[in-house]
């Protein structure tokens, strides 16, 4: 699945490269969206096969980091290059391949044997609860650019740099503090430090807003991905986790078509992303029941 992946993302940029067409660009997007779902959710998966469930958290913010840190590496060097002669699909063709090459020589982890639960139910639960999540990723990615269009394009980007950045870089330690303290505790307070992130940006903060929400948000993100494997057997994980991404992952095309109703009233905007976030927490704690 990891080879098929990037196979599928090696003519894209050949293709972009050559022809200059609208209908280009869905098509693009359609594949691209192909190349995430099998390469992302098979590392995730196999790194969780490696680590075992004693240590999910960790691979997962191990995963989950590094994936991060490659988008906001990838959007700096594709800055760079389309200011030059240089297209940036050359940059992209090049890291298909580089990692066509890396897959050919990964191992084998699909495990066995089959162990604990079989995780449908909860795997819906948890990936409603990712689903609601999404919307704080939108609020920042979306609405906060529309928000301070007048600050201009370097204060937008700078905010939303931090929120990113704060988000990846501390998904490793609470992934890890996850496996050693549990769970369901380091949810409920990302789920709350993101409500409050979000409510901070209405008095203008917007630097402290960014940070309490990345911080929210990097408890949550590797955790909820933990918390479906804690819930599915070995022999499953790889579906479990691909309802959760499907649910999870769809959270923003749920909040792109809600916030087009509501962009115009900040107020109503943040209050309505805070309550999801509050509700976000319910699921979780009935996982706990199943």
């Amino acid at each position: 699945m990891l080879i098929l992946g990037w196979l599928v993302s090696i003519p894209l940029p050949l293709i972009a490269i050559i022809v200059k067409s609208p209908i280009l660009v869905t098509l693009f997007t359609v594949f691209l969206g192909v190349n995430q779902a099998l390469t992302w959710t098979t590392t995730v998966t196999s790194q969780i096969d490696i680590s075992g469930k004693r240590r999910a958290g960790l691979a997962a913010g191990i995963n989950e980091t590094f994936g991060y840190l490659g988008v906001s590496m990838g959007s700096f060097l594709s800055g760079l290059i389309i200011s030059s002669f240089f297209s940036p699909y050359y940059l992209m063709l090049l890291i298909g391949l580089l990692a066509l090459v890396f897959s050919n020589k990964a191992s084998e982890t699909k495990p066995n044997t089959s162990l604990g639960k079989g995780g449908l139910m909860s795997s819906l639960l948890i990936g409603i609860a990712g689903l609601l999540e999404k919307f704080v990723d939108a609020f920042f990615w979306v609405l906060l650019p529309l928000y301070l269009s007048t600050k201009g394009p370097f204060e937008i980007s700078t905010i939303v740099t931090i929120y990113t950045l704060t988000w990846a870089l501390l998904q490793i330690p609470f992934g890890y503090m996850s496996d050693v303290k549990g769970r369901l505790l380091l949810l409920v307070l990302g789920f709350i430090f993101m409500g409050i992130g979000v409510s901070i940006f209405t008095i203008q903060y917007y630097v402290i807003s960014a940070l309490i929400a990345g911080l929210g948000m990097a408890m949550v993100y590797p955790n909820l991905i933990a918390y479906v494997n804690d819930y599915c057997s070995d022999m499953n994980r790889g579906k479990s986790l691909g309802i959760y991404r499907l649910l999870r992952d769809s959270g923003y095309g749920f909040a792109g078509l809600i916030f087009l109703l509501i962009y115009k009233d900040l107020l109503t905007a943040v209050i309505l992303v805070v309550l999801l976030q509050l509700v976000s927490i319910f699921p979780l704690v009935y996982v706990r029941r199943i």
